[in-house]
């Protein structure tokens, strides 16, 4: 029997992610938590054999929580399930550590492909995502970056990128992400200059172009 966790703050996400784990595996044990001190304190009282996790819940919000979850539970196999756009953060979050990248758009029919996939081989990757890593392991990397900007960017320059594209200021997203407000600065400092963008709303805009959703 497998044991489940689906993370995410929207009930009814949660509600039918459930359902879809039921129909195709009905010998599953489901557990659900909608934050990530939820998500913690589960993971501290029991193994789970695969996460289902949304990057955008309270408590968390960027890159660094696939390391923080294997820290906690090393063999945990972690599937993001996230409405941020695949072509920016599905290789970012891959290569962090996760097994795989689903779009909350994709078909729900696919998160059971995707959880058969990750359970079976170990690895999930949708033709698209597929795409983007063949691409990457065999472009130069001036070319990668060339053909989608935004992939000039760090993990740590995208997570503060996503959060002042929100409207947030620089305290705000200070606060958020645990960093002195100097050191944010110096990070938005960066993406300005390797976007060759000088405001929020040329950055807004770029984003537009190369990232289907914004989350």
């Amino acid at each position: 029997m497998k044991k489940i966790l689906i993370a995410d703050d929207h009930s009814i996400v949660r509600l039918g992610a459930s359902v879809i784990i039921k129909e195709n595996f009905p010998t599953a044990e489901v557990h659900q938590a909608q934050t990530y001190p939820e998500v913690y304190n589960l993971l501290g009282k029991e193994a789970f054999d695969l996460i289902l996790l949304d990057i955008n819940m309270p408590g968390g919000n960027n890159i660094k929580v696939i390391k923080e979850i294997l820290d906690v539970q090393p063999n945990i196999k972690i599937l993001v399930f996230s409405s941020y756009d695949e072509s920016l953060y599905a290789l970012r979050y891959i290569t962090a550590g996760a097994c795989g990248y689903l779009n909350k758009n994709t078909a729900m029919s696919e998160l059971n492909n995707a959880i058969s996939s990750i359970m079976t081989r170990g690895k999930y990757m949708s033709e698209h995502v597929k795409e983007l890593y063949i691409q990457k392991l065999t472009s130069t990397k001036s070319s990668f970056n060339e053909n989608n900007p935004l992939n000039k960017l760090s993990n740590r320059e995208v997570d503060v990128a996503k959060h002042l594209i929100k409207g947030l200021g620089i305290l705000d997203v200070a606060t958020l992400m645990e960093l002195s407000s100097s050191t944010v600065s110096t990070y938005k400092s960066r993406i300005f200059e390797k976007l060759n963008v000088s405001n929020i709303p040329e950055l807004i805009e770029l984003y537009k172009l190369h990232a289907k959703e914004l989350g």
